[in-house]
């Protein structure tokens, strides 16, 4: 059985999807587009599964034909529109609704934009499933990919002896109580009538990109640690930045979720040099993958699994129950360790760019606006021009 662990919280979460923006030169068919993705549904065991939800344990179940959605959109439509249109329709992951497609004809450039739960996968995943429709388009057999589950590949050993000790409470103190569907509904109908989803996207030119490879270069730090501090440099208020992390293991291109998460607090110093402000996150973010790389995914697969789900229902004034709320503050859905800012950085896409007839432009991700960072940041960087995505949740 595929029991889902370390990716429980993404089970309530009501805004954890990921969207993808693929930009292909010149007007594809639509129905040959629409034929090239239900290949690759078939082609991933993950598209092909439902959540199962019973007495408190959650699994995949692998169906036999996919639930995922396909839709050809007028060539008018804008996608980002669209996409704050269907954040606020809740995916029917208990009948296998975990990715929704929708394809955008036009004479110049044909779009196809994925919005998928983050629990059929990560912002990788939903690349190769890009590489797939590109492959299944120019006639290149797939080949099936099964699920990869992390909680089974973790190190046994790493938690510390506090964490330990808050683990074992609250198995002593958690009552069990587990949740249904219906809380997973009546949770995303609450959340989406009193909030409000801005996204915006900046591609820079092959020139500015290039700039900020070499400023990295120059100063000794990797090209997210520069990222991340030329974001501290523009907001001087935020401090607690999220970074998820991919543990991807080599040459695996399954849609599963492969991704660990750090954190590291970091006020920029205005009376320092960019460089030295840049220089000192870069210590901070490599001294934390060195030592909790995976740290909060084997904490997560040790604590009780509804209490998990409560944290969520807690966060958002669903569940009353006081240890879901402590735990809720411990995890940083609320309080002093909420993120101010979430970074994720696809890098440079690792896949091709041109598939026989057909070459993408450009790809744009959207990371989910999870419920423990404030602002959150997307980078993806193909053909040598660097995308900026940002996503905030307002109130």
């Amino acid at each position: 059985m595929n029991e889902i662990v370390t990716e429980r919280p993404n089970l309530f979460e009501p805004n954890v999807y990921i969207t993808l923006c693929t930009e292909i030169a010149g007007k594809v068919c639509p129905l040959e587009l629409s034929a090239a993705v239900k290949q690759a549904f078939e082609a991933n065991e993950a598209t092909m599964s439902k959540i199962v939800l019973e007495h408190g344990f959650a699994y995949y179940e692998k169906m036999s034909a996919s639930h995922c959605k396909i839709e050809i959109q007028n060539e008018n439509q804008n996608w980002i529109e669209l996409v704050n249109q269907n954040e606020k329709i809740p995916f029917a992951i208990d009948k296998g609704e975990l990715v929704r497609v929708f394809i955008i004809p036009s004479e110049d450039k044909t779009k196809i934009i994925i919005m998928a739960h983050h629990l059929v996968g990560d912002g990788k995943s939903i690349i190769y499933f890009v590489k797939d429709i590109m492959n299944a388009l120019s006639d290149i057999p797939l080949t099936y990919k099964p699920l990869t589950l992390l909680e089974r590949n973790l190190p046994r050993k790493g938690l510390s002896l506090v964490a330990k000790l808050y683990v074992r409470y609250c198995k002593n103190k958690w009552n069990n109580r587990f949740f249904t569907w219906q809380d997973y509904y009546n949770l995303h109908d609450k959340y989406w009538k009193i909030v409000s989803s801005d996204i915006r996207c900046e591609t820079l030119s092959a020139r500015e990109t290039q700039r900020i490879k070499d400023g990295a270069k120059k100063i000794g730090c990797s090209v997210n640690s520069y990222i991340v501090t030329m974001f501290l440099q523009k907001h001087p208020n935020l401090s607690r930045v999220g970074i998820p992390v991919s543990i991807r293991p080599f040459k695996n291109e399954a849609m599963s979720n492969l991704t660990s998460g750090i954190s590291i607090k970091h006020k920029y110093a205005v009376e320092k040099t960019f460089a030295q402000n840049a220089v000192r996150v870069h210590k901070k973010i490599t001294r934390k993958l060195k030592r909790y790389k995976v740290f909060v995914l084997q904490f997560l697969a040790k604590l009780p699994m509804t209490l998990i789900d409560a944290v969520l229902l807690n966060t958002y004034d669903s569940c009353g129950e006081r240890l879901a709320k402590k735990t809720a503050k411990v995890l940083g859905y609320f309080g002093k360790y909420t993120k101010d800012l979430g970074i994720s950085n696809l890098t440079v896409i690792d896949i091709p760019v041109s598939y026989g007839n057909y070459e993408i432009i450009n790809i744009i991700f959207v990371p989910p606006a999870v419920s423990y960072s404030h602002n959150i940041i997307g980078v993806s960087t193909i053909n040598g021009r660097m995308t900026i995505s940002y996503h905030n949740i307002t109130k």
